[in-house]
């Protein structure tokens, strides 16, 4: 998928889920319950064991999802994860030598930032998006702020957000937020292979930030 096209699938969700997790068994399983939600969108960080060498196996068992690879930190990780049909890159740092690579196949590419310096120099690096991580550290009202001076950037919070901070930074400005283990794939609902309910949360929480319900 080109960098265009998931950049437009992003803002129209408003919402990514992020998947870290050591149950490789239930991957599949999650991935189901993504589709059964309505989800079409997934981010797989590096931290799930040997994740590189089963990512070309998860699109094409699911090609109806568009899959990330995040907690990346070096290009030649983004090369691979590209290689094995990432249709993003999400990294929690701002690497440099991560965009070139990942712009070279027209793959979308989230650096991450900050502050006001860090979120800047991610824009003119080529950054796509812009990660703002841990976005639970700061108030939803410090995107405001950052984009009075800077309303060229996109900003993308993640880092234990709940629904209604998620909400909260959307109504703010951002263009979409991602959720992972604190409200959607909690570890908890993994362990008892309670996919059913994960399915449930993530249908309730793209009902609510497409339709900004608190």
């Amino acid at each position: 998928m080109k960098s265009c096209d998931v950049k437009e699938l992003i803002k129209k969700e408003r919402l990514v889920p992020i998947l870290r997790t050591t149950r490789v068994d239930c991957i599949e399983d999650i991935l189901k319950a993504t589709v059964d939600a309505g989800g079409k969108i997934i981010e797989f960080t590096m931290t799930i064991p040997d994740i590189l060498e089963k990512l070309d196996y998860y699109k094409n068992k699911f090609p109806e999802l568009t899959i990330g690879l995040g907690t990346v930190y070096e290009p030649e990780e983004a090369k691979k994860g590209i290689e094995r049909g990432a249709d993003f890159i999400v990294t929690p740092i701002l690497n440099p030598s991560i965009v070139e690579i990942t712009k070279s196949k027209d793959k979308l590419i989230i650096l991450s930032g900050f502050t006001p310096t860090e979120i800047y120099n991610a824009y003119k690096l080529g950054s796509d998006l812009i990660k703002l991580f841990p976005a639970s550290e700061v108030s939803p009202t410090f995107l405001r702020e950052i984009l009075n001076p800077m309303p060229f950037v996109e900003i993308f919070p993640t880092g234990g957000l709940n629904l209604i901070s998620a909400i909260q930074f959307i109504s703010y400005g951002a263009v979409a937020v991602g959720m992972g283990a604190s409200t959607i794939f909690k570890k908890d609902l993994i362990e008892s292979k309670n996919f059913k309910e994960i399915s449930f949360h993530l249908w309730n929480a793209r009902r609510r930030i497409q339709n900004m319900v608190i």
